[in-house]
């Protein structure tokens, strides 16, 4: 089972402050940077667009970031028997990745490991909204972040949702960023907008609480951690997709039992 994480509104944040922090939590997680690198525009590609990952060692990366010469990376734990990774962590934008958005894919930890990192990260870089969530496969933990290749982790979900509020060629309004969620996951990260969104009269910060699912953290002067237990998921995302504050719900039918002929 893999973590994976998604940070989004990200455009603020400067490329060596994320660089420093994919170091940092690789560290904090007992992580190795075995291969890292960029994506670079072929000037002679077959077609518009065409590009290739160029490797480089970590040093190179530093050099490359701090000579403003790239904007997006990706660091790499691979190891033998894991596929295609141990671990990543990426800084995407508008030119790769289509989007803005930072994502890390990890073996699950602990608690007490996740909550290490969610205050490395509060620290170090401004972001609107983040999540964590648990997927089976570091791959779709990897193709979720980014709203790609149809990737859910919920049945009541609806993946290309998502994709549609995302910037880029979709032009989407990113409202994930202010007054919805994208699902309900065990970890997450929001803002002062999501908090003082109404849900049936009450604000959601004050719904959380009446309704005990889960406990708010400040983690920064403008963000919160939404933790809630994996057992009171399913009934916060269908209380909140029913009121339409969920970007991805989509309500589930139950199956009727087909009757045989006498």
């Amino acid at each position: 089972m893999y973590v994976g994480i998604a940070l989004y509104g990200t455009e603020k944040t400067a490329t060596i402050n994320a660089l420093s922090l994919g170091v940092s939590v690789f560290m904090l997680l007992g992580l190795a940077v075995t291969n890292c690198g960029y994506n670079r525009y072929l000037k002679d590609g077959d077609h518009e667009g065409d590009h290739e990952f160029i490797e480089t060692s970590l040093d190179g990366l530093f050099n490359e970031v701090t000579l403003g010469k790239i904007s997006s990376f990706r660091l790499y734990d691979e190891r033998d028997g894991s596929t295609p990774w141990y671990a990543s962590f990426g800084l995407s934008n508008a030119d790769f990745g289509n989007f803005h958005h930072i994502d890390m894919q990890f073996p699950v930890a602990d608690t007490e490991k996740i909550e290490v990192v969610i205050k490395e990260i509060a620290s170090s870089i401004s972001f609107d909204y983040g999540i964590f969530y648990w997927c089976d496969r570091a791959s779709k933990a990897f193709y979720y972040a980014s709203g790609d290749n149809l990737a859910s982790v919920y049945p009541y979900e609806n993946p290309s949702l998502f994709k549609k509020e995302t910037p880029g060629r979709f032009n989407g309004v990113e409202s994930y960023r202010h007054s919805k969620l994208r699902m309900v996951y065990p970890f997450n990260l929001v803002n002062r907008k999501h908090l003082d969104t109404l849900i049936n009269g009450l604000t959601l910060e004050m719904w959380i609480t009446q309704n005990k699912l889960g406990e708010l953290k400040q983690i920064s002067n403008d963000l919160w951690c939404w933790v809630i237990e994996d057992s009171c998921i399913e009934q916060a995302n269908i209380m909140l997709g029913e009121a339409n504050l969920l970007i991805s719900w989509k309500r589930t039918v139950a199956k009727k039992n087909s009757r045989s002929l006498p």
